[in-house]
């Protein structure tokens, strides 16, 4: 329960390090800062006040509406992801002197709180960091042990959205004989205005080769403008999960693409080291230029 007397308390001066005022911040990635801020000292809650202004000695109520609530629930949960422990949390709308403010508690952890997340948006070894991190908070929620792909690539795109990148998902990109799936990637990454990487998923419980073959071919034909580097995702349910690891390795590295593929370089898995995500890169000929295509397999539990 959110106390009024103690939001009100709070408000009337700006020493109150566990108190962090705002007018209105619902972008998860700034509003997971926020979080982190209010949770800076030793008190055991923090708190984030909306719909209020900072002076010098105290803060103004400017109120805000009453719907804020509502469209906080999913901003809020997405900030929480970022953040790398689980913290309680509670909001509510709260009356102030006949005005409404919102209120997020956050109960502190004895946990050293920080970003999951590098905000380096500009080079790809930090994009893929940031995925494989992403991978790691779906992985760790049990709603999307049976989700399907969708769901599932509505979370990671989610999770890169709330960090900065400009994502679209399944994205027309051409047409498509054989139906809506297979004329769409499933996320599309842009810096600046242009392409950057383009993430394309699928649910796998087998190696089902014909399935992996097809989006393969899929990453390379979508990707009209030859990007750097784009990524195969996949969300593997499968009990011998390393038996499965090794067949996929093999068989990307031995693929015939539509891009020659030069080389497959498995040291990066070495670099990560998880037994439960398995990553690789290989290297491909595409006019003249090399670009890469990193393979991603995710254990879903």
């Amino acid at each position: 329960m959110i106390d009024r007397d103690t939001i009100s308390t709070l408000l009337s001066r700006t020493l109150s390090k566990n108190l962090v005022g705002v007018g209105l911040e619902l972008k998860p990635y700034e509003l997971a800062l926020l979080m982190l801020r209010s949770l800076d000292k030793s008190e055991e809650y923090g708190y984030i006040v909306m719909g209020v202004s900072k002076l010098i000695n105290n803060y103004v109520v400017d109120g805000l509406s009453l719907t804020t609530k509502d469209r906080a629930k999913e901003p809020i949960a997405t900030a929480l992801s970022l953040i790398s422990f689980e913290l309680a949390v509670e909001y509510e709308n709260i009356d102030i002197n006949g005005k409404n403010v919102f209120v997020i508690k956050l109960k502190n952890s004895h946990k050293a709180l920080s970003m999951n997340f590098t905000k380096d948006l500009g080079s790809q070894e930090a994009f893929v960091k940031n995925l494989v991190l992403a991978c790691f908070n779906l992985q760790a929620r049990k709603h999307y042990s049976d989700a399907n792909e969708d769901e599932r690539n509505d979370y990671i795109g989610d999770i890169l959205g709330a960090i900065g990148y400009n994502i679209k998902d399944q994205t027309r990109r051409g047409s498509s004989s054989s139906g809506k799936d297979s004329g769409e990637l499933d996320i599309f990454v842009s810096k600046d205005g242009l392409p950057f990487t383009v993430i394309e998923a699928m649910n796998l419980d087998s190696l089902s080769t014909s399935n992996i073959n097809k989006h393969l071919d899929k990453i390379f034909s979508y990707d009209t403008s030859g990007n750097k580097f784009n990524v195969c995702l996949s969300y593997v349910k499968i009990a011998d999960f390393n038996s499965f690891w090794e067949k996929y390795s093999v068989h990307v590295a031995n693929y015939s693409y539509t891009a020659p593929l030069l080389s497959s370089d498995t040291s990066i898995d070495d670099e990560y080291g998880y037994s439960e995500l398995r990553i690789m890169k290989t290297n491909h000929s595409r006019s003249g230029r090399t670009v890469s295509l990193y393979h991603i397999c995710v254990r879903i539990h």
